[in-house]
């Protein structure tokens, strides 16, 4: 799947760029992790393939965030992303706008 990011603070993270945030400065784990999971959702040819691998936990948000998917980058952090789909019948999705990592601890 074809991957772009709405969060540019999150491209520069993937492209191994400088930022200032401080919760990935100090913790290259996570930013390591944040790096596999990316290229994990590139190698998906579709979204159903990511619920083979367990670690990910894929699932579609509610509530407050409905129109949204989300996968564990570890057992703290969730990739939160969008999925937009193709005009195909019946629609296959084609691209994962990532938009933020998100804390659920």
């Amino acid at each position: 799947m074809e991957i772009e990011f709405n969060n540019i603070e999150l491209a520069d993270l993937y492209q191994g760029k400088q930022i200032k945030n401080k919760t990935f400065k100090s913790n290259p784990s996570l930013v390591k992790q944040f790096v596999k999971t990316i290229k994990l959702l590139m190698q998906a040819k579709k979204i159903e393939e990511l619920l083979q691998f367990k670690s990910l936990h894929y699932e579609k948000l509610i509530h407050d965030r409905v129109g949204q998917s989300s996968v564990y980058i570890n057992k703290q952090f969730r990739l939160v992303f969008i999925e937009k789909y193709d005009d195909r019948d019946p629609p296959k999705v084609v691209l994962l706008l990532i938009e933020e990592i998100v804390d659920y601890h």
